[in-house]
């Protein structure tokens, strides 16, 4: 897959969450290194290999994360809408009933019961 195509949706076009979202990550991976540099040339800090390994990888897992949702939020709801607009179907955001912990179970119902005693393979049906 080329690198472009992961900014089309499904209509084939580039959408404008994806395209933000991935210049807003390029931008943290240079602005974040350029800061470290900047730091370390004109203010003289060393560079500390341990601050740098665990703020870096958190910092763009947050902003994969973030465009990530933002995209997949958009996907269900575009999907929703078209649900509604081909079916008129509204969607319920009622929640499922609360199960009672005290209450008996449902009864087992078997269904196609065997007439006659099924045969097995032991000893005593060979006899």
């Amino acid at each position: 897959m080329k690198m472009l195509e992961m900014l089309k949706g499904i209509s084939g076009s580039y959408e404008v969450n994806r395209v933000v979202g991935a210049l807003g990550t390029v931008a943290y991976i240079i602005c974040a290194n350029a800061f470290v540099a900047w730091d370390m040339l004109y203010r003289g800090h060393t560079f500390d290999v341990v601050a740098y390994c665990a703020a870096f990888p958190a910092g763009l897992g947050i902003a994969i994360a973030s465009i990530a949702g933002a995209v997949a939020l958009k996907d269900r709801n575009v999907a929703t809408a078209s649900v509604v607009r081909e079916t008129g179907a509204q969607p319920t955001a009622a929640a499922a009933p609360a199960v009672d912990p005290n209450a008996a179970p449902a009864p087992v119902v078997v269904m196609n019961e065997p007439e006659a005693p099924v045969p097995t393979t032991t000893e005593e049906t060979k006899a």
